[in-house]
């Protein structure tokens, strides 16, 4: 073990003396120069720029003449690389953890702060040596504050990317005289750590009191730019993808693969994955769950490909491609179990502004049939400066009733889409009041869109922009604002007009595109993230005050701010627990704009008035979650509950959400006590058949953790 373990430190010259490993670094491998953003600068010897991560918002480093009086402690270190040289300001030095010919001190391994006094931290830089890739660099990690060194708070953790950037954790700015790093593993699986540099961010930005307006938990670090996510179903983990590289995508790239990670929210553990089985790069493509909880991701960077993600075995295959090559289109399973897509933008051979007519896809049978007549012209916005290369992206679709769908935008015109036979594509009505001049109606791209009672035929739409972006590669302004807009859109009849509400007083209180809806248990749905001034790969005018609209009450609510810009490739997902996962943001190679991050948000309902944890309801166990629309399920519970939900399990990108639905569930009592049932409503368009998490809440408001629901294919369906 230890002759591999000293091979590991390819890059130097290893010596064997006094019973250590001591490394002497090559001449022509000089310590990486770094710009003002931690980002590596371009070096000879085949080195290329590269982005790294996004620093703070707000605040800076702690500088050198304060950092000259801190303390440090660490669990291990080598003669010659204590753990002080971390906090030295030195580019040419850095700790080590011991290891000799005789011995290693394996994993974990921690390095403790103290800062002598204290001081509002919000991130922690850590800076590897330039073999990182190749052993030594910390990879798992977990960050801890405290005041007293005694009594420590878990603020971050995951796992870095094995490269030569500087990484960072951030979190929400909080006061701190100790800060810790924890290494839970390291790359190349060595057991010994080498860190060139570990930096402190402060603020004296204001954090207002956020009581009684939820709270952000810790931050979720990833190895890639999580572009696009969504949950296993089975497991439950967080499956969030890049593209063909962790911090950049790339037009025209012949690496048709993907990065992946994989967060288990009960261990706390990252998993990497690079999937090269399927040939096929899934930056910007549509997403659907089918009824037996896999994920069928179409197109994308790899415009033809189409790829499905079975969670019961932890595996990519590819399927037979769609017969209209297309990234950024809009995706939805059908009553019938059939995954519809319609819309996008480029093809396989670069920029394809031709129709990109609707076509669903039969899971079974594993084919793709198109319609001749569903064109994307039918449901395209006319607004966007950008033109056909805009028009149809990112289309909000719902599965409905009689097997059809309904588009809900971005487009202010809104439309029915029936797909049987050669298809059909029938008015809907204008995205607003009837009462309102339709010409003062806009068209709202990168807006959102979410079902938050499908038993109502209840859709909330808000934000976007009648363009994707505000101004041009120039800066030129060429387009309106993004929009405080909001609707709430009620289905009844397929092929009827619908009705068209405001939601709230006026809307939203922030303009936002780039956003992110999410539907809560409790029938209300999270917005949160997004920008006033829509630019692909900015962060400008940057929304961090999230909001949440109450259908009961039909009120916006402003919730606890947070610090980090979540806009262009970010995502929001509710987890299991019923806390919001969000994250995301840039995958660029040449702005400083890379969020290889998330943060956790716990709603109010999880807290008590005074900000401690809530006690939650148990599901003790349920009858066979395996349901066809009209079935009942039976839920034992340790305590009295007085509502129940369905919400059903989605994946997202590009602020697109369109598996996300909830179905609220009658409570019924079945006898013994705490024993309830619940009926699964019978319209197949209604219970669109796929995984849901059961919550079930008590007369406080607090929801239980989920359980699976599976509901499948409505006979009258079925083929």
């Amino acid at each position: 073990m230890l002759n591999k373990l000293i091979a590991c430190f390819s890059l130097a010259s290893v010596f064997l003396g006094t019973g250590s490993i001591r490394i002497k670094w090559p001449s022509q491998l000089p310590f990486l120069q770094h710009d003002v953003h931690q980002n590596v600068l371009e070096k000879g010897d085949g080195m290329f720029k590269a982005m790294g991560p996004a620093p703070p918002l707000f605040g800076k480093p702690i500088p050198q003449e304060d950092r000259d009086t801190w303390k440090v402690d660490c669990t291990s270190k080598l003669p010659k690389h204590e753990c002080i040289r971390v906090v030295d300001g030195k580019n040419n030095t850095f700790w080590q953890t011991k290891v000799t010919s005789e011995s290693i001190d394996v994993l974990p391994h921690n390095i403790t702060i103290d800062l002598r006094e204290v001081k509002k931290v919000n991130a922690l830089s850590m800076r590897p040596l330039p073999d990182a890739d190749l052993g030594g660099a910390v990879a798992g990690h977990k960050v801890y504050i405290s005041m007293d060194k005694r009594t420590w708070k878990l603020v971050a953790f995951g796992t870095w990317f094995g490269d030569v950037q500087d990484k960072f954790a951030g979190f929400e700015p909080q006061p701190a005289k100790y800060l810790r790093l924890e290494a839970t593993s390291a790359t190349n699986g060595t057991q010994y750590i080498r860190i060139v540099d570990i930096g402190v961010w402060a603020t004296d930005v204001a954090t207002p009191s956020s009581l009684g307006l939820g709270e952000w938990g810790p931050t979720v670090n990833f190895p890639l730019v999580p572009v696009g996510a969504f949950i296993d179903p089975i497991g439950g983990k967080v499956i969030s993808f890049s593209a063909y590289a962790h911090d950049r995508f790339g037009q025209g790239v012949t690496d048709h693969t993907t990065l992946t990670a994989t967060w288990d929210p009960t261990t706390y553990a990252i998993s990497q994955r690079h999937v090269r089985e399927t040939n096929h790069d899934m930056f910007c493509p549509g997403m659907a769950f089918d009824v037996h909880g896999r994920m069928i991701i179409s197109g994308g960077e790899t415009a033809d490909k189409v790829s499905i993600y079975d969670p019961t075995n932890d595996h990519w295959t590819s399927v037979a491609p769609m017969k209209i090559a297309r990234g950024y289109q809009g995706s939805i399973t059908c009553a019938n179990g059939k995954i519809f897509i319609v819309g996008g933008s480029w093809g396989p051979v670069g920029l394809d502004f031709g129709d990109r007519d609707g076509e669903i896809y039969d899971p079974d049978k594993n084919t793709w049939t198109k319609f001749d007549d569903i064109k994307s012209k039918h449901i395209q916005t006319h607004e966007d400066w950008e033109g056909d290369y805009r028009a149809d992206n990112h289309v909000w679709l719902m599965g409905w009733r009689n097997n059809t769908i309904f588009q809900a935008g971005p487009s202010k015109e809104m439309h029915w889409i029936m797909p049987t036979g050669t298809g059909a594509v029938q008015s809907a009505g204008v995205r607003g009041p009837k009462n309102v001049d339709s010409t003062t109606i806009h068209d709202r791209m990168c807006g959102v869109a979410a079902m938050y009672d499908a038993v109502e035929g209840k859709i909330l739409a808000a934000g976007g922009a009648p363009s994707y972006n505000y101004r041009d590669s120039n800066g030129a302004i060429k387009s309106g604002k993004a929009t405080t807009e909001a609707y709430v859109i009620t289905l009844d009849q397929p092929n009827e007009e619908v009705d068209v509400q405001i939601a709230g007083d006026g809307g939203m209180h922030f303009p936002r595109s780039f956003a992110h809806a999410v539907i809560l248990p409790n029938g209300e749905t999270l917005v949160v993230g997004g920008q006033e001034e829509p630019r692909v790969f900015t962060e400008n005018t940057p929304q961090l005050t999230p909001e949440i609209y109450s259908p009961t009450d039909n009120v916006w609510t402003k919730l606890a701010p947070n610090t980090v810009p979540r806009v262009y490739h970010s995502f929001a997902l509710l987890l299991r627990d019923a806390t919001v996962l969000v994250g995301g943001g840039g995958l660029t190679n040449q702005l400083p704009v890379n969020h290889f991050d998330a943060q956790i948000y716990i709603p109010q309902y999880l807290l008590t008035s005074t900000g401690s944890r809530a006690t939650r309801p148990i599901i003790a166990e349920t009858s066979d979650p395996h349901v066809f629309p009209g079935g009942n399920v039976t839920i034992a519970t340790d305590s009295e509950i007085v509502s129940a939900s369905l919400v059903r399990y989605g994946g997202t990108t590009h602020s697109l959400n369109n598996d996300q639905r909830r179905i609220p569930l009658t409570l019924q009592e079945a006898g013994p006590p705490y024993s309830y049932f619940v009926s699964i409503p019978e319209d197949g368009g209604i219970a669109i058949p796929g995984y849901y998490m059961l919550f079930v809440l008590n007369a406080q408001g607090v929801p239980s953790k989920a359980t699976n629901v599976q509901i499948l294919v409505s006979p009258e369906y079925q083929e």
